[in-house]
């Protein structure tokens, strides 16, 4: 069932799961398109961090740009998402919505099997969908404690961030901000927001794997605890008081209502959701304790599967677009 811990708003419904290691059982299309450009408030000078090498039109709404950056190893893509009537009104500047992919995907996925075209279709927001590497694991890596490459916070953060408001029409502030992944991504979202909380003013994790970090990056827990517990969400709690809205989205690994029929407990997508269940509820028991005012919708059967994951973006939008400035 869903609940508002902290929020006085009644009838918060029933969300969804989220995906990042099953991505590659989803089935999806992309397409392509004439090459357009993008519409700026101001002149399309990338930060010195971020060089475009090459963008192009994907469908009529649907931006995607390959970059370089010295935060990364080699080239990466993001995807863009304008809204509709973005070009038709080129004083008008949008919130944006930063929407993470899961182990083992890229920044595809959201429009390839999440329907982030449809869901988003009459939402007046900008979402951008930044690849992470197939292990997305949402951190700098380090070694003796100095960060190595890849840098990909430094780049989704300290980079990308000021990319995107330079480039696009976006409410360039916190206020106008917001992060949400699934599993992986749910990780990164809250890790993010987390560390930086004067960057985002909402958070959501769809499944996040959540107490899922890297070992490749920090070294052990044993030998790197400090490393562990500046990036876990579940020790950046406290830090998370400040945002207008933190979101938990989680199934208990039973088939559910969205799932194919015949889907049999004990699947891959059911063993995913119910390893990472209770990581979900240990974060929200946190939340709570700290009295961090939170969206809890552990919404029990339901799989590690995109027709969860789609649910959650199409029921997360409007809470997002109550707390997020436009302009």
């Amino acid at each position: 069932m869903a609940d508002v811990i902290g929020f006085p708003r009644a009838g918060v419904r029933r969300a969804s799961a989220v995906v990042a290691l099953c991505a590659g059982l989803a089935a999806g299309c992309g397409g392509t398109a004439a090459r357009e450009r993008t519409e700026t408030a101001k002149p399309a000078a990338a930060p010195p961090a971020i060089a475009v090498v090459a963008e192009r039109e994907v469908r009529p709404r649907l931006q995607e740009w390959t970059l370089r950056t010295p935060a990364l190893d080699a080239e990466t893509r993001v995807r863009v998402l304008l809204p509709t009537g973005y070009r038709a009104h080129p004083s008008r500047r949008f919130p944006v919505l930063y929407l993470l992919h899961g182990r083992g995907g890229d920044d595809r996925d959201w429009t390839r099997y999440g329907a982030a075209e449809r869901i988003a279709a009459h939402t007046p927001i900008i979402i951008v969908m930044p690849d992470a590497g197939r292990d997305a694991e949402y951190t700098d890596w380090y070694r003796g404690g100095a960060p190595i490459r890849p840098r990909w916070e430094t780049y989704h953060v300290d980079e990308l961030v000021p990319w995107v408001d330079r480039r696009f029409r976006t409410v360039a502030a916190r206020r106008g901000r917001a992060i949400a992944g699934l599993s992986m991504g749910g990780f990164g979202a809250l890790s993010y927001a987390g560390r930086h909380p004067a960057t985002y003013a909402a958070a959501a994790s769809f499944s996040g794997a959540l107490e899922l970090g890297s070992q490749d990056a920090w070294g052990t827990r044993a030998a790197e605890p400090a490393q562990w517990r500046a990036h876990l969400p579940v020790d950046l709690a406290p830090r998370l008081r400040s945002l207008a809205l933190v979101e938990l989205h989680t199934g208990d690994g039973a088939p559910g209502p969205l799932d194919r029929r015949g889907t049999r407990r004990g699947c891959p997508a059911c063993f995913i959701e119910r390893f990472l269940h209770p990581m979900n509820v240990r974060m929200h028991d946190r939340l709570r304790a700290l009295g961090v005012r939170h969206v809890w919708d552990d919404y029990a059967p339901g799989t590690h599967a995109w027709p969860y994951w789609r649910r959650d973006l199409r029921e997360t939008l409007p809470d997002l677009m109550r707390v997020l400035a436009a302009r």
